[in-house]
């Protein structure tokens, strides 16, 4: 009897196991990872807006905190700034069900009212199954690179 109910249980739970990851949540993650690159090259509040959750919480490299609102600032068009490029490399995508991390490199270069500057940064993406987009961001840590 017991070998029935362990064959049972396996046979209920499997199909939960198998859904909890499906073969191409890595690959939309990392899609929407260069979306994220992208929409601050570009300017892209439309995609930032489909991209970020309502309830993001952005945390900066010198641990400032800001919403969803105060960081569409930063993704839109500033007067006297130019982006040269903004480009990420992940070093790690981990999908557990509905929620997704994503930790890596972030640089950017641009000028600002003439001044140019280089930036490297770390960061930590933590995604959320849902949204037009397939998954959304709900929390950015960005860190200093070692």
């Amino acid at each position: 009897m017991r070998p029935l109910r362990l064959a049972l249980l396996t046979l209920l739970l499997a199909p939960a196991a198998l859904l909890a990851q499906r073969p191409d949540d890595r690959a939309a993650v990392r899609a929407l990872d260069s979306l994220w690159a992208r929409m601050y090259a570009t300017h892209d509040t439309a995609a930032a807006m489909r991209l970020y959750a309502d309830d993001l919480l952005f945390t900066g490299g010198n641990g400032s905190r800001k919403t969803k609102q105060q960081e569409l600032a930063d993704v839109r068009p500033a007067a006297g700034l130019v982006m040269d490029y903004f480009r990420t490399t992940p070093d790690s995508i981990v999908v557990r069900g509905d929620t997704a991390t994503v930790t890596g490199r972030a640089e950017w270069r641009f000028t600002m009212n003439g001044n140019a500057r280089e930036v490297r940064r770390s960061y930590t993406h933590t995604y959320v199954r849902g949204g037009e987009l397939g998954w959304r961001i709900v929390a950015v840590n960005m860190g200093s690179v070692p």
